[in-house]
């Protein structure tokens, strides 16, 4: 019998191992990456190199603030004041993000800002899943103080509140780790960003943020983290 409930009890420990293991799996974990500029292979970046975005679509963003559904949307995005650099022997990046043409798709009789500027970002760019290269994006100041503030206002408005949306947000790229490109595209999605273990939310409740975005350095040259 004591054989018997060792048995089992090392089937349970061997499940909830694989379970514990396909778990870690699926979020993006840190890698040594450096970036690289010019036609392929590249040479590693010294100093820094700035950055130009471009959206590509429409992007979105949805929470919910006291039970009333909340949805935006923005025409445009760019980059202010972002460069990319190697620091500490890592990828990374910083600036600011404007979406322009932004409007509230809900609730009715709501109106906000037509532009939206984040605070000071920090991105990581040494995150994978597998071949798959993630981002990893938060404000600057810590994760918690918030990525900007966004009021809605109008006679109408049901709920006339400021939304802070926090925590951390991860953008999965559409090349590969090692390649040179002019122009890479990171996207972004409720389902990307719990994939590889992003979190966001507006108070209790999670916000999604979904849309693509285009990058390039403003000398036009190729570039890529390796």
């Amino acid at each position: 019998m004591r054989l018997k409930k060792l048995g089992a009890a090392l089937v349970v420990v061997a499940a909830l191992g694989a379970v514990l293991a396909s778990s870690a799996l699926a979020a993006a974990v840190t890698e040594d990456v450096k970036w690289y500029t010019g036609a392929a292979p590249g040479t590693e970046l010294s100093g820094t190199a700035a950055v130009t975005s471009e959206q590509v679509g429409e992007a979105t963003m949805a929470t919910t603030v006291s039970g009333q559904a909340i949805e935006l949307h923005s025409t445009n995005v760019k980059c202010s004041g972002c460069i990319i650099e190697n620091s500490g022997g890592t990828a990374i990046a910083s600036g600011k993000v404007e979406f322009t043409g932004v409007t509230v798709a809900k609730p009715s009789g709501c109106g906000v800002a037509s532009t939206i500027t984040t605070k000071a970002l920090k991105v990581k760019a040494d995150y994978m899943i597998g071949s798959t290269a993630y981002t990893l994006v938060e404000p600057a100041a810590g994760s918690e103080t918030g990525f900007a503030t966004v009021e809605l206002t109008g006679a109408s408005c049901p709920i006339k509140t400021a939304i802070i949306p926090k925590g951390i947000v991860f953008c999965q790229w559409s090349n590969s780790t090692g390649t040179q490109a002019t122009e890479h595209t990171a996207s972004g999605s409720a389902a990307i960003n719990s994939t590889a273990g992003g979190s966001l939310h507006v108070g209790t409740e999670t916000l999604t943020v979904t849309g693509t975005m285009k990058g390039k350095l403003s000398s036009g040259v190729a570039y890529g983290a390796h």
